[in-house]
């Protein structure tokens, strides 16, 4: 029987590790809240608000100091993370976005869990074996409660990845779990699961995926997510709407004693606020949620620190290839030629993000360093489009209109506005349509954009090229929201996954990116850099590649300076 080098026994080093425009309204009631209730805004600082981002700035500086001597921190032992929109849904089958499994992952204990160099490690499982290409089978630890006091067993591991199986259920995660034939129970703590075929980034499934209570799940069903049982270092307390979510520790984690008691994440969607919450010491942390100009100031403040950091996660401008302008070929490149990202990157984003050529990270094992890259250059992007037959008007009026998508982020609102400026001058009309997260993310869901862009979060296995680009992924089986379909592409990723041969499924992913980087239903914009705002009270936090909370687990606070001191 051969052993994986993901297998880690109970008890051994491996074992205990966690891999881990709102409108003027809105914003001047949060202000009213964070100064305290019945306390008037100065008409200065609304004024502000429409200020240019230097004046802005000193502004919220000046007034935030102002009011701090009458506004109440969090406590020592709450631990407070601003979030710039709601976690959707934090039930382990679903977690669809990354606010969502992120906050899950503190509550739910996987299988594998992954460190911050992406190497897998035991986490539930005391042990992983694969006796042939089709097999695995885990073996549980048996020290494991759920926050109820139940134990863990595999029938529990067994009944969350059944229900993620079941088609009713609707989970994007369904999709992951394709190539069980089926999964059998050995004994109460061996789990087996049979493969249809050799499927070799299964072994990455068992670091994404929360087991949840088996009787739970059973007595639940789909209302689950509002009685969240698991067994990670946090238990589930309470999720009010764009308020808060709130977890406490569980003293009874098997990967001993958390460093914080209570963590709650406020839902703050407005930047300015943030801003504020973070200056005011009303928010302990703040992770890639703030403008990179403001993150430039706020490290020249004494009572913040800034933990900065390389990331996996990728920038992308996503085309619908069902739309008749774009599913021209030529047309995407044309745009892609038109983008000029340094001054973007150099500029806006203050040099916190590298330009990217692929969602791999150039470190990858599986990364094609030949690529197509889209250089700026805005005779070729003219050139292509002309080709396209897109020519431009005698008149001078644009060659045609594009609808762009994306949320109401200010970061974000302001990278689009330069997209517009620069696709303005290769003749094309680029119309911004901001939303709430919930509409854009549903929008794009449905297939309701030309354009938009966000972030790939955490791509650790190439096989993620299977969930962005297979033609059996798309809505609701994936994120394949480009409707890209090409059947060479879909043999290349069925081939990667059916090998366990690592030079061999390298040179297929590889294949896989250039094809994929002609095509251009995605087009990798840039690295975003980590980087994490925080109270100089906070300590032990810092942040990894895939910009995951596991860190919190292990962060502490200490005293307010001059606390027990006679």
């Amino acid at each position: 029987m051969r052993r994986g080098p993901w297998s880690q026994r109970a008890g051994g080093s491996g074992a205990k590790r966690l891999g881990y425009h709102f409108s003027l309204q809105h914003t001047h009631r949060r202000l009213s809240c964070l100064v305290g209730k019945g306390q008037p805004i100065s008409v200065f600082v609304v004024r502000a608000l429409r200020a240019t981002t230097r004046t802005l700035f000193a502004a919220i500086v000046t007034y935030a100091c102002a009011s701090c001597a009458g506004h109440s921190a969090p406590s020592d032992d709450e631990l407070v993370v601003a979030l710039g929109a709601n976690p959707t849904d934090l039930d382990p089958r679903f977690a669809p976005d990354a606010y969502s499994d992120r906050i899950s992952r503190l509550i739910f204990s996987t299988l594998l869990a992954r460190e911050g160099t992406g190497r897998l490690v035991g986490h539930l499982a005391a042990a992983v074996d694969q006796p042939d290409p089709q097999t695995y089978v885990v073996t549980v630890r048996d020290d494991v409660v759920f926050h109820d006091g139940s134990p863990l067993t595999a029938l529990d591991v067994k009944a969350t990845y059944e229900a993620i199986r079941d088609p009713r259920l609707g989970s994007v995660k369904r999709l992951f779990l394709e190539p069980v034939e089926s999964i059998e129970l050995a004994d109460d703590r061996t789990v087996i699961f049979h493969l249809k075929r050799p499927h070799a980034p299964f072994i990455q499934v068992l670091a994404s995926i929360g087991v949840a209570p088996a009787n739970a799940l059973r007595r639940h069903g789909d209302d689950f997510r509002n009685h969240l049982i698991g067994s990670g270092p946090f238990r589930f307390v309470e999720q009010a709407v764009d308020e808060h979510v709130v977890l406490q520790r569980n003293d009874e984690w098997f990967g001993g004693r958390a460093g914080i008691k209570t963590i709650r994440f406020k839902i703050v969607p407005d930047a300015t606020v943030r801003i504020l919450e973070v200056l005011h010491g009303s928010t302990d942390l703040v992770q890639n949620d703030l403008p990179s100009h403001v993150v430039e100031r706020l490290e020249r403040e004494d009572h913040l620190q800034l933990s900065r950091g390389e990331s996996s996660m990728v920038k992308y401008l996503a085309f619908n290839l069902q739309s008749k302008v774009l599913s021209d070929s030529r047309v995407r490149q044309a745009i892609a030629h038109a983008i000029d990202r340094e001054p973007i990157i150099r500029h806006k984003l203050r040099g916190l993000a590298s330009p990217a050529r692929s969602f791999l990270h150039p470190e990858s094992w599986a990364y094609e360093a030949q690529s197509r890259a889209y250089d700026h250059d805005l005779g070729r992007a003219k050139d292509l489009l002309e080709a396209a037959g897109y020519p431009q008007p005698e008149d001078g009026s644009h060659r045609f209109k594009l609808i762009y998508r994306t949320s109401m982020d200010q970061t974000s609102i302001a990278v689009a506005t330069i997209l517009k400026r620069q696709l303005d001058l290769v003749g094309i009309d680029m119309e911004i349509r901001t939303n709430e997260w919930g509409v854009f993310f549903a929008d794009i869901k449905q297939g309701n954009f030309d354009l938009y862009t966000l972030t790939a979060v955490g791509v650790n296995d190439p096989d993620w090229y299977s969930f962005v680009f297979h033609s059996a992924s798309m809505p609701p089986n994936g994120a394949n929201r480009p409707r890209y379909s090409n059947p060479r592409v879909d043999r290349l990723l069925d081939r990667a996954k059916a090998t366990n041969s690592q030079d061999e499924r390298a040179e297929l992913y590889r294949e896989v990116q250039r094809i994929t980087s002609e095509a251009l239903p995605l087009l990798p914009l840039w690295y975003q850099h980590n980087v994490a705002v925080m109270a100089k009270r906070v300590q032990g936090y810092e942040v990894v590649p895939d910009g995951d909370f596991t860190p919190l687990v292990h962060t502490t606070k200490s005293a307010p300076p001059g606390e027990g001191l006679p």
